[in-house]
């Protein structure tokens, strides 16, 4: 299985930049695999940031604690690159917690290994900024869309793009990302059967 999912992360990484056998040899052998179970925090606010994660099944959230009230950023879902990027970036402590809602399974890179990569491969260094890019055109795509779309646009979306993982969120989670109380979430649900 473990092969099949160093498979996938270098087509999803190829996708992003193209890369030849070597830049893939000097990526692979700098990344570990974990599993996580469900409900865990495998990385804290306050600390330091020092992995980025490559997702490759399951469910994880990104979290913002403020005035006591628990506030959902992001999920991430297969396959994708996530971590508390300003933090892994600045080497300041997080300002938000990384969850995971399911059990899940990914490969890592450490911090330090991620930069004696960027010195040994051009490609890695181009990978790195083209992560960061579309990480950032996702985060200002949904602060726009934030004051010109609905909660039900949202859930619609969510459930278009990942039906199957949607489900396994609970719905608290779901309520918080949306910006709405649970209750609201429910008559959603009930409004909307085709999305």
């Amino acid at each position: 299985m473990i092969t099949t999912y160093k498979n996938q992360l270098r087509s999803y990484i190829n996708h992003v930049v193209p890369i030849t056998e070597l830049d893939w040899s000097l990526f692979e052998k700098r990344i570990q695999y974990k599993e996580y179970p469900k409900m865990n925090v495998i990385s804290a606010t306050g600390e330091v940031e020092n992995y980025m994660y490559f997702l490759m099944e399951g469910v994880t959230s990104i979290v913002h604690f403020k005035n006591g009230m628990e506030y959902i950023l992001r999920f991430n879902f297969p396959i994708s690159a996530f971590n508390s990027y300003s933090s892994f970036i600045s080497r300041t402590p997080s300002l938000t917690s990384i969850e995971t809602i399911t059990d899940i399974k990914v490969f890592r890179m450490s911090y330090d290994d991620m930069q004696t990569l960027y010195d040994e491969s051009p490609a890695a260094e181009r990978i790195g900024r083209r992560l960061i890019e579309l990480l950032y055109v996702q985060r200002e795509m949904k602060e726009l869309q934030m004051h010109s779309r609905t909660a039900e646009d949202y859930y619609c979306d969510l459930m278009k793009n990942n039906k199957e993982m949607v489900g396994s969120i609970p719905q608290k989670y779901l309520a918080s990302y949306l910006g709405i109380a649970p209750e609201s979430l429910s008559r959603i649900k009930k409004k909307v059967t085709n999305c």
